[in-house]
């Protein structure tokens, strides 16, 4: 049987998806004989799920850390909203951490999992900048009129430290998708 704390950190999560856009959050927990205890969360009408193996006696914040971490991307670039907002501080989501969900530039800044339950539409006024970045995976979307576009690592052409919300950029955009969002094939920064 899957931990209490599994299904805890899991649930955390929920409650953050639930309050920010009010969709029907699923918690998987299963036993496998071979693989041991997995803790899933999916979010049907984002066609979003993710499962997690947590060691034994793994905090819920940390399970909460995990299943955030792979699904923020898909949630922000599936919905075309901020999630979680931080609140007064632009277009930059909060990313998950050990504790809680925090501020790429202030770490020290934490909202509890389960308690970060917003999320907003995009600045409209923003245009060839990045409008959010996740460096712990390093993917972002950047602002443009027709749609705001998503890149990664692989489209980028530069040194991936000068990337962070704000920074203006030159880009070119394909005829794929991420999501809701238009996929770049080129990203540098702007001269």
């Amino acid at each position: 049987m899957i931990e209490s704390n599994a299904v805890a950190g899991a649930q955390l999560v929920a409650d953050d998806l639930v309050n920010a856009y009010g969709l029907q959050v699923l918690i998987d927990a299963e036993t496998d004989d071979r693989l041991g205890g997995s803790i899933g969360i999916r979010i049907p009408e984002l066609g979003v799920e993710m499962g997690y193996r947590p060691s034994a006696g793994v905090a819920p914040e940390s399970v909460a850390c995990q299943l955030a971490s792979h699904i923020q991307d898909d949630v922000l670039s599936r919905t075309g909203m901020i999630w979680p907002e931080d609140r007064g501080r632009g277009d930059q989501p909060l990313v998950p951490g050990d504790a809680g969900w925090y501020r790429e530039s202030e770490p020290a800044v934490v909202v509890p999992y389960g308690q970060a339950g917003a999320a907003h539409r995009p600045d409209g006024s923003l245009q060839g900048v990045v409008r959010w970045w996740l460096g712990y995976w390093f993917v972002g979307a950047i602002a443009d009129p027709a749609g705001d576009v998503w890149f990664s690592e692989h489209e980028f052409d530069g040194d991936l430290s000068m990337i962070h919300p704000g920074v203006h950029v030159d880009y070119q955009i394909g005829d794929r998708f991420h999501g809701k969002l238009r996929k770049a094939i080129m990203v540098r920064v702007a001269d």
